[in-house]
């Protein structure tokens, strides 16, 4: 994906083997992950369960980004922060610029134990607050849009990587998304993930064209989890000057 959908964390990783000098003499390609094997992706509804299932009852840290760009002009850039803590607890940013009108504006929501508070901030300067009655609730589901990248098209696995003491499966797409697919009818199609043995999706990125309100697009979407056990949810400033 282009640099307007954030960094490419899967360029210039040390430490990288090639998956097929793992495979058995028998010829069968290797379990690497539930639903994945060295020829890919085999089974997508197993591969996200088990993306959703390390999710569980951990902290951690999302990040994704969209750009949406013509050849020449930059429409809309999208950035998301999701930091979950333990129980109830989360901070989730959403931020945007661009040619094209925001969906929403800036914003900031905070949950703990016993407040949620949102802070909207508006391009004139304007900041506003709204309490648990008006604030957005984030996209909390746990499967990131994994299971949609999964099973769009065919797709391989070219190499393994050293992460942090983790070995990371680097999935990617083969061919155009299949008829059935959320990308059905797109160009341009490509797919990169890096996936661990329990199933998790450290993270992906995607870039395609298509069509939208009659004019031809480029979209580039990534996400990343981080921090997996190690996030901590705090109250921002802002939060303890609204709540005196």
């Amino acid at each position: 994906m282009t640099n307007t959908s954030g960094p490419n964390t899967t360029a210039n990783t040390p430490n990288t083997t090639s998956p097929s000098s793992a495979e058995p003499e028998s010829g069968n390609p290797s379990q690497l992950a539930p639903g994945l094997t060295e020829a890919g992706v085999t089974d997508a509804w197993a591969l996200a369960q088990a993306h959703r299932d390390s999710l569980d009852n951990v902290t951690y840290t999302e990040r994704s980004y969209r750009s949406v760009h013509t050849n020449e002009t930059l429409l809309q850039n999208v950035s998301t922060t999701l930091m979950r803590g333990h129980g109830e607890r989360y901070i989730y940013e959403f931020r945007t610029y661009g040619t094209e009108d925001a969906p929403i504006p800036n914003l900031t929501v905070f949950r703990n134990d016993s407040t949620l508070v949102q802070r909207i901030s508006y391009e004139n300067g304007t900041v506003a607050y709204t309490g648990p009655e008006n604030a957005a609730t984030p996209q909390t589901e746990q499967y990131g849009n994994v299971y949609s990248i999964l099973s769009a098209s065919n797709t391989t696995v070219v190499r393994s990587v050293e992460r942090n003491s983790t070995t990371l499966y680097q999935v990617t797409s083969v061919g155009a998304p299949s008829e059935s697919s959320t990308y059905a009818g797109v160009s341009n199609y490509e797919m990169s993930a890096l996936v661990d043995s329990d199933g998790l999706v450290h993270e992906y990125e995607l870039s395609y064209r298509t069509t939208r309100d009659g004019q031809a697009v480029n979209i580039a979407d990534s996400l990343r989890f981080t921090h997996l056990g190690e996030t901590v949810v705090q109250p921002p400033e802002w939060v303890v000057e609204v709540e005196q």
